[in-house]
């Protein structure tokens, strides 16, 4: 079974993932003017489980592969938190991700490293899925999860929201 997971759980990430390559795949759908290049500096929480501050720079640069969409790398820092009562150690998050565009909100979808995994994931690479809202005056809102997809234990993954800063 594909990374463990069960028959429902499959069906549905294979229609996301699906309906995520059909987007990439409609340019019609890319409606707001592409900011790419540009540095960004944002600042949140970690959410769902073991919350705690969190900051990250951002990289962007325009993908050739596809109109309005761009590459991004990022650089997370997340301070320690506790989890089941245990204290779990700040963690250096390193992700790449490649992002489209529809309107104002942008869909990525990559790769990330952790430098410390455990509790919340099961191994140091995951997969990377973000969701954000792009503000017409230079504020960005993310979302952001990193997940092994179930191929490793413990899987609960790692989300953070996001505030942050546009600099071109």
């Amino acid at each position: 079974m594909l990374f463990n997971l069960s028959k429902p759980v499959l069906i549905a990430v294979l229609l996301l993932v699906a309906l995520l390559a059909l987007g990439f795949l409609i340019p019609q759908c890319h409606a707001s003017p592409l900011d790419a290049p540009y540095v960004q500096i944002s600042g949140g929480e970690t959410v769902v489980r073991g919350q705690t501050a969190a900051l990250d720079l951002t990289f962007t640069e325009p993908a050739p592969q596809l109109r309005k969409a761009y590459w991004q790398g990022s650089l997370t820092v997340i301070g320690t938190s506790t989890f089941n009562g245990k204290p779990v150690p700040n963690n250096f998050i390193a992700r790449g991700l490649f992002v489209d565009g529809f309107g104002h909100f942008d869909v990525g979808l990559g790769l990330s490293w952790m430098q410390n995994p455990p509790p919340y994931n099961g191994g140091p690479v995951n997969f990377a899925l973000q969701l954000a809202y792009r503000f017409g005056f230079g504020a960005t809102l993310t979302y952001a999860h990193m997940s092994d997809a179930g191929s490793r234990l413990p899987n609960l993954g790692r989300d953070i929201v996001l505030i942050g800063w546009r600099f071109h």
